[in-house]
């Protein structure tokens, strides 16, 4: 005999319960405690964080004078609009505001270029509240007057208010350093 599950009554039905008269759209939420209920799934629990930032100047590229140290690339930049969890700042920076530690991956480039008079080592790095984030670390070789384009990614085990930012450094004696393009992508994992 063949038994078709739609025909059973709701009180021989195996849990979830009260599936013959659950609403469209809804899912069974159990309570732990070997029952549950039927329930409209709020797609805001299911956001996941993302954001971008990027800066795109040909005619006026952003300077980066040369310090002999590591330094924050912060041109004024443009959020693309499309951030969850994830404030876009124009200051060159995307701060993560989920409540919930979670890893995401970090994508950044940038079109560089120096006039040093030599050809420079370029460090390219993300950094999360100021501090490098261990493998994010590029190095391009910028011949002089020559446009050049770097790109790198990383992961991160973000917490709430962690920020991310592009840094970089001319190695060589001189030289300043010219962005016509910067970007930054923060997506979850």
């Amino acid at each position: 005999m063949t038994i078709q599950h739609k025909l059973i009554t709701n009180a021989d039905l195996h849990e979830p319960k009260g599936v013959s008269a659950a609403s469209n759209k809804t899912v069974y939420v159990a309570n732990g405690s070997g029952s549950g209920a039927w329930s409209t799934l709020a797609t805001d629990s299911l956001a996941l964080p993302k954001g971008k930032f990027y800066f795109y100047n040909t005619g006026s590229p952003y300077t980066l004078a040369h310090s002999g140290s590591t330094a924050k690339v912060a041109p004024t930049t443009v959020a693309s609009g499309y951030g969850s969890l994830v404030t876009e700042a124009t200051t060159a920076r995307l701060t993560y505001t989920g409540a919930a530690t979670t890893v995401v991956k970090l994508d950044f480039d940038v079109s560089i270029s120096q006039a040093s008079g030599a050809d420079r080592d370029i460090l390219i790095s993300v950094h999360r509240n100021g501090t490098v984030i261990a493998g994010s670390q590029v190095v391009v070789t910028s011949v002089t007057g020559d446009l050049h384009q770097a790109a790198g990614s990383c992961f991160y085990n973000a917490a709430t208010n962690d920020y991310f930012e592009i840094y970089a450094q001319n190695t060589g004696a001189s030289g300043d350093m010219v962005f016509q393009k910067v970007g930054l992508t923060l997506t979850a994992t």
